[in-house]
């Protein structure tokens, strides 16, 4: 892999510098995960130009049509489990000016129906990005996108691609009794998780998470990698080609794959550790 960043010749900043040759938009959702995905940017030696958020559940429809739908496909623990790490949390968060990272990186923030649509390109245009970067962002992301980014499209994804594919890949894990799970940098592409892979780490699930605990320990890491990543401070390794079709892809589980995951001692999350975690994003 190549080194990201060009090198300046002119003399360093006497303040910490943030590298002004690397402009970065980064894609997410409102929430919890969203918000410490952004903080960890924030702090990065870059600069955090653009912030597009997505609440959108399903295209082309209203938020609480989309919400009914989803309540059918998934279940009312499901849905309420995600209302919890996201619209619920992000509320919370906005009431105490939270996340931080928002106000600190002075980063254009835009409610993103469409990413595709040509109001939401022009933005990008505008903000003129090295890099779209895109993390725990639920709509995908087409070419058109993709060619505005100066150096790189790119995604990350919780889980060792091309095993895992798909929005929730920490429920899948949990629910097969995985005990090694990982984090996947990769180029964007028109395949859902596809993409030639940029850089791949593992992580070992330890027993007894929850799936929200699990979740936001590789959004921790995650979002620490794409940070370190951008900053060319991670050791390169040679990118792999992605195989159209390989591994597999699985959507949002049912009603019956959440009873079943419960009834077998699962959990999909604990207000303990949710109250710790809103607790705890500056």
């Amino acid at each position: 892999m190549s080194t990201l960043h060009t090198q300046s010749s002119s003399p360093p900043e006497p303040t910490p510098a943030r590298n002004p040759a690397l402009r970065v938009v980064l894609l997410t959702s409102p929430g919890l995960f969203g918000a410490q995905i952004i903080n960890r940017l924030s702090a990065a030696d870059l600069q955090l130009v653009g912030v597009g958020l997505t609440d959108r559940i399903y295209r082309n429809k209203s938020k609480l049509a989309a919400i009914h739908t989803f309540r059918v496909r998934t279940g009312w623990r499901y849905l309420a489990y995600n209302a919890l790490q996201s619209d619920i949390a992000w509320s919370l968060l906005q009431l105490t000016r939270r996340p931080g990272g928002l106000r600190r990186s002075g980063a254009k923030v835009r409610r993103l129906e469409d990413i595709n649509a040509a109001a939401t390109r022009n933005w990008l245009r505008e903000l003129q990005p090295d890099v779209i970067a895109s993390f725990f962002f639920n709509q995908k992301i087409g070419p058109e996108v993709c060619a505005i980014a100066g150096r790189a499209c790119i995604n990350m994804h919780p889980s060792l691609l091309p095993e895992l594919r798909g929005p929730d890949p920490i429920f899948r894990a949990l629910q097969r009794g995985l005990t090694t799970t990982g984090l996947t940098l990769h180029e964007v592409s028109p395949e859902i998780d596809g993409g030639r892979i940029l850089h791949q780490e593992s992580r070992e699930i330890p027993a007894g998470l929850s799936a929200f605990g699990l979740y936001s320990l590789l959004i921790r890491d995650g979002a620490d990698l794409l940070a370190r990543w951008l900053e060319d401070k991670v050791t390169p390794q040679p990118p792999e080609p992605s195989e159209p079709g390989a591994g597999d892809y699985t959507t949002f589980p049912t009603p019956q794959e959440v009873g079943k995951f419960v009834a077998g001692g699962g959990e999909l999350i604990r207000l303990k550790e949710w109250r710790q975690a809103l607790r705890e994003v500056e």
